[in-house]
């Protein structure tokens, strides 16, 4: 059997170098599987629901959250030039970067968080605080049940995941009115 390396995961690039229609064929697979969850246990007590699949589900659902945020941020710093990328002679900005620029590219390490993403969205009035309070506090109780505390993750409920989703598909539509109003910046 072969030995797989451990800690090299974030050498691989993803999801930086997915193309749009794989990312996309990862958020549909993995909506799929949190519908056919929810329908399997959506009369199951939480007390019979196991644990392990409650934060299977819930991670998932708050990565495609995290990765929705950013991707909106991205977005919005490109075509209001929020300087996050270096400078404005740099020709890659006049255009969105081509795949191998965007593998490339340098990201300043105080932007990659997703209180960043989140806040500064706000700030530009991007989305509401009343969805930036709800992230926080997801985010809150994330770090808890997650980072830490391990016995924490028995506290992880429907009502959280649902939550989640419902954050995800607020962001995802805001995100696709954005890119369909910018179509014309962003392509």
């Amino acid at each position: 059997m072969k030995k797989i390396p451990i800690g090299l995961l974030k050498i691989k690039e993803k999801p930086q170098s997915l193309v749009n229609q794989e990312k996309g064929r990862y958020f549909s697979s993995s909506y799929k599987y949190y519908k056919e969850w929810m329908d399997r246990y959506s009369d199951t007590p939480e007390r019979e629901i196991p644990v392990m699949e409650r934060v299977g589900i819930y991670c998932m659902v708050f990565s495609m959250l995290e990765d929705r945020l950013e991707t909106f941020w991205w977005n919005c710093s490109f075509v209001h030039k929020w300087n996050v990328i270096p400078s404005e002679d740099d020709e890659t900005l006049k255009r969105p970067p081509k795949k191998k620029e965007w593998k490339k590219r340098q990201i300043p390490k105080r932007i990659r968080t997703t209180g960043w993403f989140a806040n500064q969205l706000q700030k530009n009035g991007k989305i509401t605080k009343e969805l930036v309070t709800r992230f926080k506090r997801s985010d809150d109780d994330r770090r808890e049940i997650i980072h830490r505390n391990m016995f924490n993750m028995k506290e992880v409920t429907k009502d959280h995941i649902q939550e989640l989703m419902s954050m995800f598909r607020e962001v995802d539509k805001l995100l696709k009115k954005y890119k369909k109003t910018h179509s014309d910046k962003l392509t």
